[in-house]
């Protein structure tokens, strides 16, 4: 499930739990989508402390999502991702990588805080 947090304006922020399926993009996307269009550069905030897996249906929206803005990747100023899991940790390494025009950290549980205090300075 995924959840819409509450956060500035130009942060699009989400806790997921549990298993992630196709639709939970419909409010993920949308949610996106309305920060873009109001702000030239947004940042997000993903809070996956309690993420366990995903759908096959739901990483081919993510994917989808993903490739249609790339275009855009450089009003993606900043990306925050809440979780202790190594894997995690390793994934946005290479997502940095990849994508260098976003300044991306992960966070430990613990300074949740800290994240949206840090995501949220993207001005």
């Amino acid at each position: 499930m995924i959840e819409i947090v509450s956060a500035p304006e130009h942060v699009a922020a989400f806790r997921v739990t549990g298993t992630v399926t196709a639709d939970d993009y419909d409010k993920v996307i949308p949610t996106i989508e309305e920060k873009l269009s109001g702000y030239e550069d947004i940042a997000v905030l993903t809070d996956l402390t309690g993420f366990e897996d995903m759908t096959a249906d739901a990483l081919k929206r993510d994917l989808q999502y993903g490739l249609s803005k790339l275009g855009e990747f450089h009003r993606f100023k900043r990306a925050a991702v809440i979780s202790d899991k190594q894997w995690i940790k390793a994934a946005m390494d290479m997502t940095g990588t990849l994508f260098p025009q976003i300044e991306a950290r992960v966070f430990p549980e613990e300074e949740k805080a800290q994240a949206m205090d840090w995501v949220s300075n993207v001005h």
